[in-house]
């Protein structure tokens, strides 16, 4: 092979090199689009997916209030209109704990879904209670006692066989932690009134600390 011939062979080999690394980046940016095309994907199925849950419990909502305008419902229970629109709980997630409600619940859904929830759920009994005196010096303190206190409140009830459902919310003030220590509030929407088991849970904290 003379020296022509060599040089001319070597420029093909440099073309298919180009050749080839053009091909090699479009498959990468094929490969890249495929996956993206799957994430979107996989997003549009869980978005569909919680679409037409909260779409249930529109339709559910919708049922009732028709059932509503041929229906008496007993113990002068109010409205499903009438709760939603009297029921005030936060937009502020971090202070809303259920009593045998699921927190990933809480978290996902909508605050007029929660509240229908805790309607259909007969939650109708609405409390305030202080637990006094605690020893609170950041936001994880106050969050690790509240819980405390609402699986002291599901043993009460499990011991007396008796069901409970509700939500508990933390009306917290402009400044939570004055000299490490606070009169906390909390607002309870329940099916059954937690005023006795709150004197017992203040006592024991009490005796504890």
């Amino acid at each position: 092979m003379n020296k022509n011939n060599f040089k001319v062979l070597e420029a093909k080999l440099d073309e298919q090199k180009v050749y080839i690394q053009q091909l090699e980046s479009r498959l990468n940016a094929k490969s890249s689009e495929i996956i993206d095309n799957k994430n979107l994907l996989i997003k549009t199925h869980q978005q569909i997916k919680s679409l037409n849950e909260e779409l249930n419990h529109l339709l559910d909502f919708i049922l009732m209030l028709q059932e509503e305008k041929y229906l008496i419902r007993p113990n002068e229970t109010p409205s499903l209109q009438k709760y939603i629109s009297s029921t005030i709980i936060t937009e502020d997630k971090d202070f809303l704990f259920g009593i045998n409600i699921d927190k990933k619940f809480i978290q996902d859904k909508s605050i007029p879904t929660i509240k229908y929830y805790l309607y259909t759920s007969d939650c109708f009994i609405t409390e305030e209670h202080q637990l006094q005196n605690l020893k609170i010096s950041q936001k994880k303190d106050l969050s690790i006692i509240v819980k405390t206190f609402i699986e002291y409140i599901k043993f009460c009830f499990k011991s007396k066989k008796t069901s409970i459902k509700g939500l508990v919310e933390i009306i917290h003030t402009q400044s939570l932690f004055p000299q490490n220590h606070e009169n906390v509030t909390l607002r309870f929407y329940g099916n059954k009134s937690i005023e006795k088991e709150v004197q017992n849970f203040i006592i024991l904290y009490s005796k504890k600390n």
